[in-house]
């Protein structure tokens, strides 16, 4: 075979590889644009972000299957996960129930102002927010939980239906009884009395220490959220009503790369229940005021729509509520950061207080100026 013929023949071959490469790589560019976004921003309750060996599902509709990542679990769909599963499901956004094995559990509400989970057997742990109006209830065969503030929860449903909740962070309080369980503190429940003792927070198993590896890596991948498509991804969910500032404490996001949902807060210095920053919050992205403007009195449509001007009066979004009472993500020893600098938007409460006031003033920040903005006298420029 001649030199020439060989030549010919690789240049071929080359760009035969080239375009098939070209191929590929535009049908996964289709892929993605198909999908919508490189980032999927949703505020719902439900979905499943991580699945690890089996996790089966009955659906309410009388179906049923293994559960699979980026699944949504309805309410009366029933999870169960045998001797070597784990999950891992989305709340209120910032919120995950982990499930261990051999445990089963279903959705009583997925509402982000009152999600409601029924655990019939074996062990979750609860990385959640919880505030007044974002409440998060557990009910076990024979009593209740109700995690009153942010924080991490164990609750193991025990033979003959008794039920324990260990409390890692936060507070918590028990059914019928109503009795309250600090941090560093379990409570047994049977018969409807609540035995409260403390528990050695040294000790964790394997289902303690996945979760605790899950926080921090789910903590660590926000900070990784700083491409520009993000900023659009953003900006098209809001502009299609499916988040707002005023309805949540921040957003999930799917990163592509990472394969699951990662929490990206409205505040600014939170970190997660679990004591990890995230480095990022919404602000770093640079949004416009449409945002951060708060929702007309009294309007039926969606709460994140952009009515309001500068200077009205209006509600406080939850996150900066959160911050107010301490029970947010700053200004605790557990969360690091302060309550002044929790973000560059200033809602300011008119009247006299937090107690017999008039509503809350919204001052927005001044625009960034522009190329064609007169300069400014008195200043460098």
């Amino acid at each position: 075979m001649s030199r020439h013929v060989f030549h010919a023949m690789y240049c071929g071959l080359f760009a035969l590889l080239l375009v098939s490469s070209s191929i590929a790589q535009s049908e996964r560019e289709l892929a993605v644009a198909a999908a919508g976004d490189k980032y999927v921003i949703s505020a719902k309750a439900g979905g499943v972000n991580y699945v690890e060996g089996a996790v089966a599902v009955v659906r309410k509709a009388g179906t049923s299957g293994y559960l699979m990542r980026r699944d949504e679990i309805q309410i009366g769909d029933r999870v169960s996960t045998g001797a070597d599963g784990k999950a891992e499901i989305l709340l209120n956004p910032g919120s995950y129930l982990r499930v261990g094995p051999n445990s089963a559990f279903e959705f009583i509400s997925t509402s982000l102002e009152d999600v409601r989970i029924r655990v019939d057997s074996g062990s979750a742990i609860f990385e959640v927010y919880a505030a007044d109006e974002f409440s998060v209830a557990v009910i076990t065969p024979k009593t209740m939980f109700d995690l009153i503030e942010s924080g991490v929860y164990r609750i193991d449903v025990l033979p003959q239906g008794q039920a324990k909740i260990e409390v890692w962070e936060g507070r918590a309080q028990t059914g019928s009884s109503a009795v309250i369980v600090k941090k560093g503190r379990e409570a047994v429940v049977a018969n409807g009395n609540a035995s409260v003792a403390k528990f050695d927070r040294g000790a964790k198993d394997a289902f303690e220490i996945w979760s605790k590896d899950r926080a921090k890596q789910l903590a660590k991948n926000v900070a990784t959220l700083r491409n520009r498509d993000m900023r659009s991804a953003l900006m098209s969910s809001f502009m299609g009503n499916r988040w707002g500032m005023f309805n949540s404490f921040g957003v999930w996001v799917y990163d592509y790369r990472f394969g699951g949902y990662c929490f990206l807060p409205f505040g600014r210095g939170w970190g997660s229940p679990y004591g990890y920053g995230f480095g990022h919050s919404i602000w770093y992205y640079n949004f416009p005021p449409v945002i951060y403007m708060p929702p007309v009195t009294g309007n039926p449509g969606p709460v994140n729509t952009p009515i309001v001007s500068a200077g009205t009066r209006g509600p406080i979004p939850p996150f900066i509520r959160m911050q107010q009472t301490g029970s947010g993500a700053t200004g605790g020893s557990t969360w690091g950061g302060g309550l002044g600098d929790s973000s560059d938007v200033k809602w300011d409460r008119g009247g006299s207080g937090n107690s017999g006031g008039s509503p809350p003033i919204f001052s927005a920040p001044p625009p960034a100026p522009t190329k064609s903005d007169p300069p400014v006298k008195g200043k460098d420029n």
